[in-house]
């Protein structure tokens, strides 16, 4: 697997010819048109993240046209404040509603004083994820066009977004592989539901027999792999099915979900470092949450004093 390269673009300018170049470095074939009254233009963009996954603010104040081809990443749109007209394809859209371009195709957009957020997925990373979750290694990612396929579904990719770019905003966070893997994949994992694909992928099953191995061998895996960025993708991918599939397994076998065991086993990993740590030494309840995965320190003591009578910090002082 190649090696996600790191992103990190800010600038603001009120010159057309700076903000074009500046545009070009988040998409390479992107050129604005002429800019009628250069004295009220401004464009800024801030975009951080790597080649699998980057999230971006542009803004463009003024009335700016302009044409894109969206080359290496699947780019999902969500202007925040503004109007933004544009044809994807022959495909026409506007107003504030989310939008998908995918690789190669032609993009046209005249905008006024807009604000817009941008999701750029790798199509190496989308393409292993809905492989994963259909159970289809013949699958290649393209979508049936640029909208969402229900008002339900965009509310859900927003929150998904809401939640991904507030994480990633934590230097903590977004410092660490096993969060960024599990941010990477809720990302590709509500585009992948919130925009249809063409064809109908096919949905492997397995017998109650396969779905109790393949519930041993997932337990094992994840237990080898518990300090690793492992998502329930890699799990599925590890024993051989879909992530649908593998979510029957557990909830047959256990009661539970793939993703529910992995953060029972962390939980507890995270509660057999908080027995060894030393506070006085510098250890502390965030770092060895964040150790195992675990963002929200409110949710780790919840789930900690559940599970053990206790919350994180008495176990650390102990």
């Amino acid at each position: 697997m190649t090696r996600a390269t790191p992103v990190s673009l800010h600038l603001a300018t009120t010159d057309p010819d700076v903000a074009n170049e500046a545009l070009q470095q988040v998409y390479t074939r992107a050129r604005m048109g002429t800019v009628q009254d250069r004295r009220s233009f401004l464009y800024s963009q801030d975009v951080d993240g790597d080649s699998d996954l980057n999230l971006g603010q542009l803004t463009f104040r003024g009335n700016v046209a302009g044409h894109m081809v969206v080359d290496g990443a699947f780019s999902v749109m969500l202007p925040r404040a503004g109007g933004v007209h544009w044809r994807i394809d022959g495909r026409a859209g506007g107003g504030p509603g989310l939008f998908l371009l995918q690789p190669g195709q032609e993009y046209y957009g005249e905008v006024d004083r807009l604000s817009i957020a941008s999701v750029n997925l790798g199509p190496e990373t989308l393409r292993r994820t809905a492989r994963d979750v259909h159970g289809d290694e013949s699958l290649e990612v393209a979508f049936d066009g640029p909208h969402p396929v229900s008002s339900a579904r965009a509310r859900y990719w927003r929150s998904t977004h809401a939640f991904v770019e507030q994480a990633l905003t934590d230097p903590a966070v977004a410092a660490v592989p096993l969060l960024r893997a599990d941010l990477l994949r809720r990302m590709s994992v509500a585009t992948l539901e919130t925009f249809a694909l063409l064809g109908d992928p096919r949905t492997r099953r397995a017998s109650t027999t396969d779905r109790q191995s393949a519930y041993r061998r997932a337990v094992e895996y994840m237990r080898a792999q518990l300090s690793s960025p492992i998502t329930v993708e890699d799990v599925a991918r590890h024993t051989g099915l879909s992530t649908v599939e593998l979510t029957r397994s557990f909830r047959s076998h256990a009661g539970t979900t793939p993703g529910g065991c992995l953060r029972e086993l962390r939980l507890a990993a995270a509660h057999e470092d908080l027995l060894q740590a030393d506070p006085e030494a510098g250890d502390t309840v965030r770092a060895i949450a964040l150790r195992w995965g675990m963002v929200h320190s409110g949710d780790f003591a919840r789930r900690h004093r559940q599970a053990y009578g206790e919350s994180p910090a008495e176990t650390l002082r102990r």
